[in-house]
This record gives structure tokens, sequence and C-alpha cells, in this order.
């Protein structure tokens, strides 16, 4: 009784920190491909040649978003997808540069990796499990990952899965998106985001002989991936045997905007993006009020400004494409 007592107890605690790492995953996505869609209109081909060619207010334009692409205080260094977009990336990534979508998905992991935490009393008996969730805890998720592939030597890979499951896909995946390896980064962001994604082509490589070329010392990393998402502590909590589907995204999300070909769709599917982005940040300011207020120690008035200055990240992003979109538009009067 008094067992199932402290778990029901602990039930709302482990809700309210499902819902924020569940709004900060969808709000990762949304934000990956807003930077996408500005990517393929800033960097392409396109926009380009229009802006040098003309100049004026579609110069402008384009100087707008290149500089909304790459505002620390907005989405920091966001180049992604093919080309000149797919070769920023790569150079942002081995210049350290931060960028704003991995740092909403890195803060829902470590948010889901608290969560699985308080759905469990106590925290794990075992001290080397317990060793790898305090780091990860503090923010240190490089020597959470190496603490892990430690106890998967020292125990076997089925008994440390025990010990931290679902935790192990999420140590491994926070670690594969704050390295210096640009190949497992896909890895990592699927399952931050609880959504299969394509993975491109580098240098015509395909996504498996990539993965074969990360392989590392120890057995437990390139398998996160293959691995099914993992299940949300609020279904832990209630005993639940199946794994859970990706919860549905919302109508206002935005992610999969299609990539315009006209000057007035291009400038709608700005519009759409920063629409989205808004609505997101207005997401995570509500979810982190009460998922800070119980979030275990003194981590929660970092937690609680720290998802804060990421919703402020995302409206001062989409104040960006907005005033791209604008001027777009009045480019079109100029001609």
């Amino acid at each position: 009784m008094p067992d199932a007592a402290t778990s029901a107890s602990r039930a709302p605690d482990v809700v309210l920190l499902d819902a924020l790492s569940s709004a900060l995953a969808e709000a990762a996505d949304t934000v990956g491909e807003a930077a996408r869609y500005a990517s393929g209109l800033a960097l392409g081909a396109r926009l380009p040649v229009t802006a040098l060619a003309r100049g004026g207010r579609c110069r402008l334009a384009w100087r707008t978003l290149l500089r909304t692409l790459t505002d620390p205080a907005g989405l920091g260094w966001a180049p992604r997808g093919r080309g000149a977009a797919g070769a920023g990336r790569l150079a942002g990534l081995l210049a350290r540069r931060e960028s704003l979508a991995v740092s909403v998905a890195v803060c829902g992991l470590r948010a889901r990796i608290g969560a699985a935490q308080a759905g469990v009393h106590g925290g794990p008996a075992d001290p080397g499990a317990a060793a790898v969730l305090t780091a990860a805890g503090e923010g240190r998720p490089a020597e959470a990952a190496r603490l892990f592939r430690a106890l998967v030597r020292d125990r076997g890979a089925g008994r440390a899965f025990v010990l931290l499951a679902p935790s192990f896909a999420d140590i491994l995946a926070w670690d594969a998106l704050t390295d210096t390896n640009p190949f497992n980064d896909h890895a990592g962001w699927q399952v931050a985001t609880c959504r299969a994604a394509p993975a491109e082509p580098i240098l015509g490589l395909g996504a498996a002989f990539l993965a074969l070329c990360d392989r590392d010392r120890g057995p437990a990393p390139g398998g996160a991936a293959d691995r099914p998402a993992p299940q949300s502590a609020a279904a832990r909590s209630r005993g639940a045997g199946r794994p859970q589907r990706p919860a549905p995204r919302p109508a206002d999300s935005g992610a999969r905007i299609r990539r315009a070909r006209g000057p007035e769709q291009v400038s709608a599917g700005l519009r759409g993006h920063a629409g989205a982005l808004r609505a997101h940040a207005r997401r995570l300011h509500a979810a982190v009020v009460p998922a800070a207020a119980v979030w275990p120690g003194p981590r929660a008035e970092v937690l609680r400004a720290e998802v804060t200055a990421l919703a402020g990240r995302c409206d001062t992003a989409a104040n960006g494409f907005a005033l791209a979109a604008a001027q777009l538009d009045a480019a079109r009067t100029e001609r």
C-alpha cells in the first residue's frame, strides 16, 4: 500500500514532465523544418540570383533570411538541407556553432530523462545506473554516455538496458546531437523528436554506410535509432506494457509546409512557419511553469529559465520570417 500510494502521488509529476518533453520534441521538429524551408530559399539558387540582379527590397529580404538563419538570439546556426545549406551545416558542426533546433531537442531529452527518473521511486538502486542518470541530469551527456558504455561492459547489454530503460536511448541521442560527429546526428534526431525521418545522403554516401563508419568502441551506439521510440514516462507509471506511438502532430505546427515556387507562396510559407514557431513558443511557456514546479531539486529554476529562453528565441525567429515575408511582398510592388 505505501508503494502504491507513493506511485500515485508521483504520477502527476511524471505527467507534467512528460507533457513538457513532448512539447519540446514537437517544437524542435518545427524549428528544424522552418530552418530547412528558410535555408532552401536563402541558400538555394532562385532568391539569391533575383536579389543580386534586382536589389531593392528583394535583396533586403534575402539578407533578412540569412540573418535569421545565423542569429544567435534566434535560430542560432541553422542551415539545413542539401547543397550550400548542407555545407553550411557541416561547417557549423565543425566550428561548434549552436543550433536552436538541437538545443530544443536536447532540452526535451533532459526533460524526458527527468520524467523517467520521477516515475521510479527512489531512483535506480544500482550505483552504476545511478551514476549514468546523475551525469545526464547534471548536463554532462558525454560522461553519461561513457558511463553507460562502461555499465554495458561490466554488467552486459541486457542488464544495462533493464537498469536504464528507456533512458539509455535518450542519453545516447543526447550525446549524438552534441558531439562533433555529424554522421550520428540523424539517429539522435529521430530519438529526440520521436519521429522517423529519411536520412539525406552526404557526399553521395547512404545512411547505412555512414552508420557503419560511426561504429564506436562500445557496443551500445549505432543501434539507438533502430530501436522503437522510448515509451512515455506517464505510460510507464501506469504500468503500460506496449510501446506508445508518437503523438499526432498539432494542425498548427507547420512542419511540413510545401516548398513554394512563386513569390506569393514564398511569403505565405514564411508566414506559416512564423505562425507555427509562435504557437510552439506559447505552448512551451504554458508547459514549463507546472513542469518546473515538480522538477526535483534546485534545477527547477534552471529548467524554467532555459525553456523560457528557448521559447523567446522561437519568437525572435518568427519575427525574422515575418519581416522577410513583408519585404518580399514589398519587392513585388517595386516591379
